[in-house]
């Protein structure tokens, strides 16, 4: 770890306005019956076009691990892209308060710890609560891996599945930049 690095964390409040800005957002789904758990998620360019996409059946879930698994995968995957500057969109505002917060409440929660320690320690982030309206292709590539009932999955193009909300939903990114 060099004294150089640069390391941004907060919440955001304010609008995004540098171009180099990957927009991830991220959502979970659990069933309430089985409690069985997916999540998914989207990077997009500043522009709102597709980079990168994912989706991962977890098993028995609680919906905020869920939440917090799909930020982890989410970062994961664009660190390992070497994308370094990242604006996390997400539906679950508790989630996205936690991963900020200087002491993790709920330490037993082992995805938020390791979450929030490569966001200390890698890259340039921001969170972003967004409604759930906007939020709608990482709401459906979760459910889809519900159904699919697969391991960590990433698209490097759009499945047909999500092809039709990809314009309505392309308009978050110019509402946050």
């Amino acid at each position: 770890m060099g004294t150089n690095k640069k390391v941004q964390h907060r919440l955001a409040t304010t609008n995004i306005s540098d171009t180099s800005w990957v927009f991830l957002s991220t959502d979970g789904a659990v069933v309430r019956d089985s409690r069985y758990a997916a999540t998914g998620g989207v990077a997009r360019d500043h522009d709102g076009n597709w980079i990168i996409g994912y989706s991962r059946f977890l098993g028995v879930c609680s919906l905020f691990e869920t939440e917090a698994w799909a930020i982890l995968d989410g970062i994961l995957i664009l660190l390992n892209k070497r994308y370094k500057k990242i604006s996390i969109l997400t539906d679950n505002l508790e989630v996205a308060q936690v991963l900020f917060s200087p002491v993790l409440e709920d330490a037993e929660i082992t995805v938020l710890r390791r979450t929030q320690h490569i966001m200390r320690e890698e890259g340039i982030w921001e969170i972003k609560h967004i409604p759930r309206i906007q939020n709608l292709v990482a709401d459906r590539l979760a459910k889809l891996s519900l159904s699919w009932k697969s391991s960590l999955q990433v698209f490097d193009e759009a499945p047909k599945e999500v092809v039709d909300l990809l314009q309505e939903d392309k308009n978050i990114v110019g509402l946050c930049s």
